[in-house]
């Protein structure tokens, strides 16, 4: 019974600084929670994709793939958008020939990850219809819309 006691603060003063190690984890990652990749960010991995297929050299295409890399770790990002991710990783690959084909390939998988990892804005809410009288002169409040009033007697 005197080892429980002599051992229960020592146990309290352990729980405790194993809840502030915890905690203050739990708020440092609430800090740092990630944001969507901006226009600029995306245009650069674009860009360097360009680079790659215009140049067909290791440098530019290593530099595309490693622009495009962190974007398949990205927790916000949609699997359409990784999916453009992946193009640019497989397709970022210097050539024998720069041919056309092999530049239009790059190309186009770097014009897919710009237009497929956007942030979509929130679509605008309709507009409300107008309560004014319909085109029968009637108002819109229980008009058929035929030009048959109801009976008013």
């Amino acid at each position: 019974m005197a080892r429980i006691r002599l051992l229960a603060p020592a146990l309290v003063a352990a729980g405790t600084s194993l809840v502030v190690a915890l905690g203050g984890t739990a708020s440092a990652t609430a800090r740092q929670r990630p944001t969507y990749p901006t226009n600029s960010e995306l245009r650069q991995v674009q860009l360097a994709t360009f680079g790659c297929a215009r140049e067909n050299t290791a440098a530019e295409c290593s530099r595309a793939r490693a622009l495009a890399d962190p974007l398949m770790d990205h927790p916000l990002l949609s699997s359409f958008c990784k999916d453009s991710v992946w193009d640019v990783l497989q397709k970022a690959q210097t050539g024998p020939e720069n041919s056309f084909q092999r530049r239009d390939a790059i190309d186009q998988a770097g014009e897919r990850l710009f237009s497929r990892c956007q942030a979509r804005s929130d679509p605008k809410p309709a507009a409300p219809t107008p309560q004014g009288p319909g085109p029968s002169g009637l108002g819109s409040g229980g008009a058929s819309g035929f030009g048959v009033s109801p009976s008013r007697n």
